[in-house]
């Protein structure tokens, strides 16, 4: 386990509100998510999905478009398998070239040029002036792009590195197993209206959860819950936006992953309710962002809580493999640097929904508390990632948060008929993705209560004692889940 340090305890029980008769239907669907999960996803229908994702960003205009490929990777157990790489993409630590080697001009000649969305401008995509940035990654970290396809991409990377340049394919960082596929969310009874807890302590410090994920509804929910996220034009949810047909984007139908983001940060404000949730958006269409992206929005967390003198949790419900021994270059540089300038900073990561022992970033980085997901009765969920890179473990399988309103399936499918979800929709779903919030939550409820606990003080007090099972780290119930 890593590091962390010691605190006082705090509560973790929350009661079930649904009825038996709701808690009989919620079954029914969890039992369809953990199929998806378990056994779908290794036989052929998340490839289909990843056919349909890859040619409607193909087709869709640049302002939503994450074009992309599969990269070939093997795993652990010596599996052939892949990973999703935006498309002619290499990120590149520009530091760490040998003596006499340029990356830049190593990078021109092998046909490569900076990443559009990459080019340094005085207020970058976070509107901080540069010299208030928290400072550059110890290692720059640069984006190129050029016409290649993956099997040239691997080439590249291996000759870069034979002149001492570290560099790997531009990691897509999904939200699921490779991507979010077909374990659809379906609605179920709300918890009722939103009223934060009373009688804090007063003068006690903000406490921040930002959620880096696909955003935030922009709906003005009637209940109340999700009502305080601040809303941004770069922060709200990408819900129905393709196709774009004639000019008009959206089909009527949610996006892949639509809601991901709302779900998480619904969990935040159950188990959390007098924290300050923020919500950061670095995906664009169908729940696809990229390493970079991912790492942006860290250091944008990281930069507006400091300069609101707020403790910050970062809840990062995604994850990746490493390629080739690789991991993440550009979110390995992030958590390094928050770490190093930032080390009261707690970044908790959910731990994967591959089923495996294979390391997934950001979780498995030094100082990132990985949270693996269980059933309701407290054993590890099938499609958990696990290892001894895991911190800790909550119920995962069939939780309840809130959602957004829209039409499923994203695409018409043959197997499940067309929903929907009214406003102020709740809803079940399945993952890791869904347990990590609640560690985030329980963190920031603590810190609520004691003006002068740090998030890892606090974290290391929701942990101590508690039973572990050997893969999946310390045993902890929070939120129910749904039995099955």
């Amino acid at each position: 386990m890593k590091n962390t340090s010691p605190s006082a305890p705090v509560p973790d029980e929350f009661p079930e509100h649904r009825s038996g008769k709701q808690l009989k239907i919620d079954a029914a669907r969890v039992r369809r998510q953990l199929q998806v999960l378990t056994v779908d996803a290794r036989q052929g229908r998340t490839s289909e999905i990843i056919d349909q994702m890859r040619d409607r960003q193909d087709r869709a205009p640049a302002r939503f478009a994450l074009p992309f490929d599969r990269y070939p990777v093997t795993d652990l157990a010596g599996r052939s398998t892949y990973v999703l790489v935006a498309r002619g993409q290499l990120v590149v630590e520009m530091d760490s070239a040998g003596p006499g080697a340029d990356p830049r001009q190593v990078l021109r000649a092998l046909g490569y040029r900076p990443w559009k969305r990459d080019v340094p401008s005085p207020e970058r995509r976070t509107g901080v002036p540069e010299r208030r940035r928290i400072g550059v990654p110890e290692r720059r970290i640069g984006v190129y792009e050029g016409r290649k396809r993956p099997q040239e991409l691997a080439g590249d990377v291996r000759k870069l590195a034979e002149m001492g340049i570290t560099a790997a394919p531009h990691l897509v960082v999904p939200l699921g197993h490779i991507i979010k596929g077909d374990d659809y969310p379906y609605a179920t009874a709300a918890l009722g209206e939103f009223s934060p807890e009373t009688g804090g302590k007063s003068g006690v410090p903000a406490v921040r959860v930002a959620v880096i994920d696909t955003g935030i509804t922009p709906e003005d929910r009637t209940d109340n819950w999700l009502d305080a996220i601040v809303r941004r034009a770069d922060n709200t949810e990408f819900l129905d936006v393709l196709p774009v047909t004639d000019g008009r984007a959206g089909d009527g139908r949610l996006d892949w992953s639509a809601g991901h983001g709302s779900f998480a940060a619904g969990i935040v404000q159950r188990v959390a309710p007098r924290c300050e949730v923020r919500a950061y958006r670095f995906t664009r269409s169908d729940g696809l962002g990229t390493d970079k992206e991912a790492a942006e929005a860290m250091l944008r967390a990281v930069e507006e809580a400091a300069a609101d003198g707020v403790r910050l949790i970062i809840n990062a419900s995604i994850g990746t493999p490493a390629v080739d021994g690789v991991p993440p270059l550009a979110l390995q540089s992030t958590v390094r640097e928050i770490a190093e300038r930032f080390p009261e900073v707690l970044i908790v990561a959910s731990a994967g929904n591959n089923g495996s022992a294979d390391p997934m970033y950001p979780a498995a980085f030094d100082g990132v508390v990985a949270v693996g997901a269980l059933t309701e009765d407290l054993l590890p969920a099938p499609f958990s990632s696990h290892g001894d890179w895991v911190d800790c473990s909550c119920v995962g399988l069939g939780v309840v948060a809130t959602f957004v309103t829209g039409t499923l399936p994203p695409v018409p499918d043959p197997v499940v008929a067309d929903y929907s979800f009214p406003a102020n929709s709740w809803a079940v779903w399945s993952g890791t993705s869904f347990s990590a919030p609640q560690i985030s939550g329980m963190v920031a409820r603590a810190c609520v209560d004691d003006p002068g606990l740090t998030p890892r003080d606090a974290l290391d007090a929701l942990l101590a004692g508690r039973r572990t099972i050997p893969g999946y780290g310390r045993v902890l119930r929070v939120l129910p889940g749904t039995p099955v």
